[in-house]
């Protein structure tokens, strides 16, 4: 219950109760003052924050360059399927049919490298589709086929490099064309394998995050404990002066806000720029930049730092409360 000053009749009177705008003018007022010990508290809160961050780039950043080098490897086994099938690309006419996917678009823009001639069949007109060498049937499952196709698919084979729907097959069967699927398809106990692989990557990346949060757990609460617990002295003198216990906790929240939010922001910058630089020291930078979503990269910054935000606040419940109920006379006469 709080303490209320009595008037000369003997009566309680109302304190008077500061907006937030108050509080949050003296809070920053506060740390400008100790502008020190808020320092050592926000690298505190931005070490952990960066631990995280690290953690969470590192594995995006893994994850991103195996989908690259898994393209390129695709890439180059089906450069190698279509040059079994019509010798030196150099020259050659290549007619495709939706070419959606990402790893489609990189294996057209090989083919054009190795100096094939590719041509869109959705474009094409009847006389270039007549000359094509092959077709390319990179469409997805369902997908039909233009008629520019039809009129080649007797003299030409259509190649492709997933199953294609059965309508597709049975309308290039009709037409009197052949069917070469150049696909790798594994075996079940292949699939097993890659089915076990997954798994343990997924729990040693929960392992990994598990530990990290942890950390930064750790050590963003050390950092706003000592921060709150060093101040039990101008706590007592701030409800010697009349401040209400509430007045008191609500200071340290905002305090402890605006160093959590700081520090995260600064660790999740430090976190992100130090995954990256690592991986461009090991892969080249550019293949390095072109390869990560940050996107999805921005989107993990934004949980780290409503995450330090949250584990400041919650940092700082405890200690805070503890120094809101003590006794001015026992406060003053701390020595923490």
């Amino acid at each position: 219950m709080e303490n209320r000053p009595l008037h000369p009749n003997g009566e309680a009177q109302d304190q008077v109760i500061l907006p937030l705008r108050v509080a949050l003018g003296i809070c920053v007022s506060g740390i400008r003052t100790r502008l020190g010990r808020s320092v050592v508290t926000l690298l505190g809160v931005a070490l952990g924050i960066s631990f995280l961050m690290a953690v969470l780039a590192s594995v995006h950043i893994q994850r991103a360059m195996r989908q690259d080098a898994a393209a390129a490897r695709e890439v180059e086994r089906r450069l190698a399927a279509v040059r079994g099938e019509v010798g030196s690309l150099r020259g050659k006419t290549v007619l495709v049919v939706a070419a959606e996917r990402e790893v489609d678009r990189g294996f057209l823009r090989a083919l054009i490298a190795q100096g094939a001639t590719v041509c869109h069949a959705q474009d094409a007109p009847q006389e270039a589709a007549a000359q094509a060498h092959a077709v390319l049937l990179l469409a997805r499952e369902g997908a039909g086929l233009p008629a520019p196709v039809l009129g080649t698919i007797r003299q030409r084979p259509v190649l492709t490099f997933e199953r294609p729907s059965a309508q597709v097959e049975e309308l290039i069967a009709a037409q009197g064309g052949r069917i070469r699927h150049l696909g790798i398809e594994l075996r079940p106990d292949e699939l097993a394998r890659a089915r076990e692989r997954e798994t343990l990557a997924r729990y040693r990346l929960y392992w990994i995050l598990a530990v990290s949060l942890l950390i930064t757990v750790g050590s963003i609460a050390n950092a706003m404990l000592m921060s709150v617990t060093e101040r039990f002295r101008e706590i007592g003198t701030m409800k010697c002066l009349g401040a209400l216990s509430s007045f008191v906790v609500k200071l340290f929240f905002l305090e402890s806000s605006l160093i959590g939010l700081a520090g995260s922001v600064i660790g999740s910058v430090a976190g992100a720029a130090f995954a990256l630089i690592a991986y461009s020291c090991t892969f080249q930078a550019a293949r390095v930049l072109a390869a990560v979503d940050f996107g999805a990269l921005a989107a993990r910054a934004g949980l780290c730092v409503v995450a330090g935000v949250v584990l400041a606040i919650l940092a700082a419940i405890y200690p805070a409360r503890v120094a809101a109920r003590m006794i001015p006379a026992a406060a003053l006469a701390s020595n923490v």
